[in-house]
């Protein structure tokens, strides 16, 4: 099915999504990664299009959406989202966030429980001290330089987040990372000082947490369950990252099991 595109006005500007689906199917909302765009979702939305109302924005400050204003936090993207949805005429909807777009999704259900019927979470953000030494490296800015090693750096820090990137997915989120510049270690730093143990532990909604099991968040699976008060878990073996693209297919139908289950 046709994915299309298009733009709503929001207090600080504009955020471009993406979407599909027929009108009077259940709504769902997805939400990116760092540094994706909407993008990621293109054959996702494809997949999931036959069963709901798809809407795939891109988080403010990336992609073709604005920022929001002042500092770039976890609660201030959530709260841009939820004026994303009430230009839209959205009272209620599932939502599901990959890695950065987890954590802005339970900060957005957190806030806003009759806005979210069900929940789900692919990498759920709980930030490990390996991790938290390792995420500013990776999204540091680096120096321009005549040789374009600086263009180099990007490309292999993408290639780094997963053994399996197909290469026009390493070029795409390469090309994301440039165009971000210093938005790209203010999001990770956003994630990191987002308190989302805390976030996870007063969602009431249905909430699925699941990762591929090479993704950097796998490990992070039980203990994101142990928080939830009514959560499940799940698994796609032999991914990472890109699960999302490269498991389209897998994660189309995890998906579907889990908000068909919650709207019956």
């Amino acid at each position: 099915m046709k994915v299309s595109r298009g733009y709503t006005t929001v207090s600080f500007g504009q955020i471009h999504y993406r979407y599909a689906g027929p009108a009077h199917r259940p709504v769902l909302m997805l939400l990116h990664q760092t540094p994706s765009t909407s993008a990621m979702y293109e054959d996702l939305l494809s997949a999931l299009a036959h069963d709901y109302r798809l809407f795939a924005p891109d988080t403010p400050g990336m992609g073709l959406s604005d920022p929001v204003a002042g500092e770039m936090t976890i609660d201030a993207l959530a709260s841009g989202l939820i004026e994303f949805l009430d230009e839209l005429g959205i009272d209620r909807c599932f939502v599901f966030g990959h890695h950065t777009g987890a954590a802005i999704a339970t900060q957005l259900a957190a806030d806003h429980p009759n806005r979210v019927d069900a929940l789900a979470l692919s990498g759920p953000t709980l930030i490990d001290a390996t991790l938290r030494a390792k995420l500013p490296e990776v999204a540091a800015t680096p120096l321009i330089d005549d040789a374009g090693g600086h263009l180099v750096k990007r490309w292999r820090g993408i290639c780094r987040m997963d053994r399996d990137v197909p290469l026009e997915i390493a070029q795409r989120e390469t090309l994301s990372a440039i165009a971000l510049d210093d938005r790209y270690s203010a999001a990770y730093e956003a994630v990191m000082a987002h308190d989302v143990e805390r976030v996870l532990a007063a969602l009431t909604c249905p909430v699925l947490v699941f990762a591929g099991t090479r993704d950097v968040l796998h490990s992070q699976l039980n203990a994101a369950l142990a928080l939830l008060a009514n959560g499940s878990k799940r698994e796609i073996a032999d991914a990472g990252t890109f699960v999302c693209e490269t498991h389209c297919h897998e994660v189309a139908a995890l998906l579907c099991e889990f908000f068909s289950a919650e709207a019956a």
